[in-house]
């Protein structure tokens, strides 16, 4: 291999991480906050203090009915005023296209109810679509602002690039008849 055949993969592959990143961005602004503006913020401060909650389900709907989002938990134990602990916590963020759908997986995190909500883990972190999955040591990310931070020994998995690539076509285009 050329070291210019070198070059254009590294490109091909860097395109490919932008344009999925944009596409989080994009799906994160078309959506509603997951915590904040749900009503679910205000709900976990009904938690009392030192309380647990095993086997927590929480979703939320927007105005029209529309279900936006669900959590699911082994535990959520409140810490303090702020802080809610979990564990085994996943956040499914639903779009109006399936496809577009977000889950993320936490093994743990602590959610910050103050300033709107950041939710945090420490440990491995998954973040999953219809089209990709991404892994990482750990995980922010901020309700108010939906922009997530992932950091420490990342694994992506794009499932079909060949459309990104002009090798292949899109999974939205038809097939041709035969």
């Amino acid at each position: 291999m050329t070291s210019l055949e070198l070059l254009q993969r590294r490109r091909l592959a860097f395109s490919i991480v932008l344009g999925v990143m944009a596409g989080l961005v994009m799906f994160a602004t078309a959506q509603q906050t997951v915590l904040a503006d749900s009503g679910i913020s205000a709900f976990l401060r009904m938690v009392p203090l030192g309380a647990e909650s095993k086997g927590a389900v929480i979703p939320s709907f927007d105005v029209t009915g529309r279900r936006t989002s669900l959590i699911t938990a082994a535990v959520i134990r409140r810490i303090d005023d702020e802080r809610l602990w979990a564990e085994k916590l996943s956040v499914q963020m639903f779009n109006i296209d399936p496809k577009n759908d977000v889950r993320i997986d936490l093994k743990t995190a602590f959610y910050q109810m103050a300033e709107g909500g950041i939710l945090r883990s420490s440990e491995r972190s998954r973040v999953s679509r219809a089209d990709f999955e991404v892994e990482g040591d750990s995980l922010i990310f901020d309700t108010v602002k939906n922009q997530g931070r992932m950091t420490g020994n990342i694994r992506m998995v794009i499932f079909d690039s060949g459309f990104l690539s002009g090798e292949g076509k899109s999974p939205a285009e038809p097939k041709p008849a035969k």
